[in-house]
């Protein structure tokens, strides 16, 4: 399920083999940051890799592809885990967002391998799903900390995916990493007094845009991330922050329901 930017869209299966990283990153892959590295070094060892992909689909296919994928998205899911599966709600349009996990990369490898193999798979659902695309952007991602929730704060509810493009250092030598660790604690207490939302992952790209991390959050409500935005633009604690952060982009997403860990 993996289209070309630049040209017609190839059945998945062009990473067959292994891919061995090193301090460069994978073959053709530029060299990495110091964040980067320490990241993939872990990930050896302990922790998971993620997928994070988001699919712009054609607005007069956008139902056809709805209903094409909780139709037949087991043939895909049978293959690998699937994290979470939503719809862009605002701050994008026609955007499906996926996040897969993998145990590395030679793991990914050899789903796509799978995927490629999968006849079924590709008749009823990926050949018919490619008319429906537009374009697609895919990021490797690695939990920042910690692992993600995949249990809601209630099913139902709303999700935010914010993205941090951050400054490698602020002006004061701080970590941006840390940097945004204070914000995301920030923000998790003003949730737990709330009792509104929570954190389900922080994710840093590996492979994809440098000096970037994504957070998604879950809400009970739409307001309530406007809520939680007005009150952490008012803690005391916020205003250093522009030191390291270049940009927010924010998007809200709406799960589909029945197909991914989270409900």
């Amino acid at each position: 399920m993996q289209p070309s930017k630049s040209s017609s869209p190839s059945i998945g299966g062009q990473f067959a083999q292994p891919i061995k990283l090193n301090q460069s990153g994978p073959k053709g892959v530029g060299k990495l940051t110091s964040l980067q590295r320490a990241a993939l070094s872990s990930t050896a060892s302990h922790g998971k890799l993620f997928e994070l992909r988001t699919y712009n689909i054609k607005p007069s296919c956008m139902g056809e592809y709805v209903q094409l994928t909780k139709d037949k998205f087991h043939l895909r899911t049978a293959h690998s885990k699937l994290v979470g599966f939503w719809l862009t709600e605002l701050g994008g349009v026609n955007e499906s967002v996926h996040l897969w996990e993998y145990d590395s990369l030679a793991h990914r490898a050899s789903v796509r391998a799978a995927l490629a193999s999968d006849d079924e798979w590709k008749q009823q659902y990926l050949l018919k799903a490619f008319q429906h695309f537009d374009k697609q952007n895919n990021e490797l991602v690695k939990c920042t900390w910690g692992s993600i929730d995949t249990t809601p704060i209630q099913e139902g509810g709303v999700y935010q995916l914010q993205t941090l493009h951050l400054h490698s250092a602020g002006i004061t030598g701080k970590s941006a990493i840390d940097e945004v660790k204070r914000l995301t604690s920030i923000q998790e207490e003003i949730l737990k007094q709330s009792q509104t939302g929570k954190l389900i992952a922080v994710l840093s790209t590996q492979i994809g845009a440098s000096d970037t991390v994504h957070q998604i959050w879950n809400y009970k409500q739409v307001d309530d991330i406007l809520k939680c935005k007005e009150a952490l633009e008012k803690h005391p604690s916020i205003a250093d922050s522009e030191t390291f952060i270049k940009k927010t982009v924010t998007k809200m997403l709406l799960l589909v329901p029945g197909i991914s860990l989270l409900k």
